[in-house]
């Protein structure tokens, strides 16, 4: 007996949809576990030195906070994304990082997220160590840019599944205009003592950016794509070293020597 057999052709097969990748397993517990210490972090500081305002509490001997004094202390490149300067640094970076991470947390899972996340951070300490020897590194800003950055890595890579793009694309611009808009605000508008380590907001864009392009699901990898990768991951893996390099082997004098 004959039998007909519908075959389809791979190229009419139709790709995955954007939207039916959302989903809770696993839960995304990443980013609401890490703002979880975050805030921790900072309720216990304003305890131990006496207050909470806007703009504290500020604790430069703090064995998380990245200073240029310290920096062969390798773990602060690290864990200065869990010490904020001030209730508002921190409900900005808490309410930023939930908003743009939960979502590719979705899609994408924690462990991808938590990659572009560290990277984020590493060369935002990294770079301000480099460009701008002389400051304190407070905050998740690093981490949070790159986040809003792999918005766009993900744009790239999965631009034709996913549904209302353009709209995506429209809202990540305006939400990150308006974090660089308050960012700038911050520091012309608030006297000169304000100092706003902007060198970890680019940097940290930077990694997300390239890391987003390695890290994050491909719903369907094409050749062009397949060369990006490669791109992108040594892009960032020679920023690393070279940054790195240089922390570790820095002429005399090009980073202060003293602690005030």
């Amino acid at each position: 007996m004959a039998q007909n057999v519908s075959h389809q052709s791979p190229s009419k097969v139709r790709p995955p949809s954007y939207l039916q990748q959302y989903n809770c397993r696993p839960p995304p517990l990443l980013l609401p576990l890490l703002t979880v210490v975050q805030l921790a972090v900072f309720v216990y500081d304003g305890v131990r030195l006496g207050s909470i305002t806007s703009s504290g509490p500020v604790d430069p001997h703090s064995p998380l906070i990245y200073s240029p004094y310290r920096r062969r202390e390798v773990w602060r490149l690290l864990s200065y994304m869990l010490v904020h300067v001030g209730w508002v640094h921190l409900t900005t970076n808490m309410v930023v990082q939930l908003l743009v991470g939960l979502p590719l947390e979705l899609v994408h899972k924690w462990w991808r997220v938590g990659v572009v996340y560290l990277c984020g951070v590493l060369l935002g300490s990294l770079a301000t160590s480099v460009l701008d020897p002389r400051v304190y590194l407070a905050g998740a800003s690093g981490g949070v840019y790159a986040l809003l950055a792999a918005h766009l890595a993900d744009l790239v890579l999965n631009w034709a599944q996913m549904e209302l793009a353009l709209v995506r694309l429209g809202l990540l611009l305006l939400l990150a205009s308006t974090d660089i808009g308050v960012a700038i605000y911050n520091r012309y508008a608030t006297g000169p003592d304000q100092k706003v380590a902007y060198t970890a907001h680019l940097a940290g864009a930077v990694a997300g950016l390239l890391i987003g392009h390695v890290a994050l699901r491909n719903l369907r990898l094409l050749r062009w794509e397949r060369v990006l990768w490669w791109i992108s991951l040594v892009t960032f893996l020679l920023l690393v070293l070279i940054m790195a390099v240089f922390n570790a082997a820095a002429p005399d004098g090009y980073y202060p020597e003293q602690e005030v």
